[in-house]
């Protein structure tokens, strides 16, 4: 080891493998991102404060307030166990010797002399060992109850109606537009036959088109199965709706959405998209959104993002972003699953740099809800 090595920083990094597995027996997801977003941060900080090193462990591994508090838990625990001053492997691990690397042969191709087949040097690494509560392949979606998800769809019925702007296949009465002639013609049996005033008929107002971007990211883990069942609720009301997953990376899911009933969509896209791990980028994904699949916007389409606002990038980009978008769009509603609860304020950064930008704040439970839809609660004015 070489002298300006301190012992200890590379004892505490020898167990940071052991901290992340520790998390997962306590029922936190750490995922093989978090672990590399870890080793990294370790690389900025000065590892003799502790102070430091926890806020560093709990910023890389934590996606939610609720696991902020778990991790902090499991770091005082863990770290306060195991004695630093011992250099001891980590808990779980074990070692196995390892041949050196072979020594080039003479030009004569005979080993040189004194060397034997058998010399061996030992070297310790360290080993994972299987974790049962290790996070798996997939991401599984829980569906909902029938009430629930029939509660949902005319809840996207509600939403649809207040935001329509396309025309339906009914017709109307409206000053322009074409003759209607048979209202013109029962008006005039008034007037004895009479045709004194002509009637005109155009298509209502009475569709929208969606276009929804899903956050798929950690921390709206517990959040996926009630979102994607709004999901499905939202596109089946409006056939002509596209939809998007991000978290690092965009991807449209619309028609593994589209050809499958809620129960079997639930299954197809929870196999599609893969683990919930990592964390949010929200900005870069609005601009890859943008650049990718701005063509499909226009006046009439309301654009749906669902997350919750927390973005491991920086806020500013998204604000420049859903300004950017909410130029091309007639609407920018912006679902996170806190927006109903008491005291609710849009204090995490995305949101509370991107209030201008967004006309409608909502909640899943408005779409459950039997009532309509609340008034708009943010203004694009400044």
């Amino acid at each position: 080891m070489p002298d300006d090595v301190d012992p200890l920083e590379t004892r505490i990094r020898s167990r940071l493998v052991g901290f992340c597995a520790f998390l997962r027996r306590r029922g936190v997801p750490v995922g093989v991102g978090a672990e590399i977003d870890l080793g990294r941060a370790v690389d900025e900080i000065n590892l003799s404060d502790s102070r430091q090193f926890r806020a560093t462990c709990t910023a890389t591994l934590a996606r939610s307030p609720e696991e902020v508090r778990r991790v902090n838990e499991a770091f005082d625990l863990f770290w306060s166990t195991l004695d630093l001053a011992a250099d001891r492997p980590w808990p779980g691990s074990e070692t196995v010797s390892l041949p050196p690397p072979k020594r080039p042969r003479e030009d004569s191709g005979r080993r040189p002399e004194g060397e034997r087949e058998d010399d061996r040097v030992p070297v310790a690494i360290p080993l994972g060992t299987y974790s049962a509560t290790a996070p798996g392949a997939g991401h599984p979606l829980q569906p909902l109850p029938e009430r629930e998800v029939r509660s949902m769809r005319h809840g996207a019925r509600r939403f649809r109606r207040r935001l329509a702007t396309l025309p339906g296949r009914r017709r109307g009465s409206s000053r322009r537009g074409t003759l209607d002639w048979r209202n013109t013609v029962r008006q005039s049996l008034r007037h004895g036959g009479e045709w004194i005033e002509l009637r005109r008929q155009q298509p209502r107002v009475a569709r929208a088109e969606f276009v929804i971007l899903w956050d798929i990211s950690g921390s709206m883990r517990e959040h996926d199965s009630r979102f994607f069942a709004l999901v499905h609720a939202l596109q089946s009301v409006s056939r002509r709706s596209r939809v998007f997953t991000f978290s690092t990376r965009l991807e449209e899911i619309t028609p593994v959405v589209r050809r499958s009933g809620y129960r079997r969509a639930a299954g197809e896209v929870g196999r599609r998209i893969g683990p919930a791990e990592g964390g949010t980028r929200i900005g870069h994904s609005l601009r890859e959104f943008a650049d990718r699949y701005g063509a499909m916007l226009g006046d009439g389409t309301t654009l749906v993002l669902l997350s919750d606002g927390w973005d491991l990038g920086e806020a500013e980009v998204v604000r420049d972003e859903l300004e950017r978008l909410g130029r091309r769009t007639h609407c920018i509603a912006w679902v996170t699953p806190y927006t109903r609860r008491p005291g609710f304020e849009p204090r995490v950064g995305a949101l509370r740099e991107s209030r201008r930008h967004v006309d409608l704040l909502l909640g899943p439970e408005d779409f459950e809800s039997p009532w309509p839809l609340p008034p708009f609660r943010f203004s694009k004015s400044p």
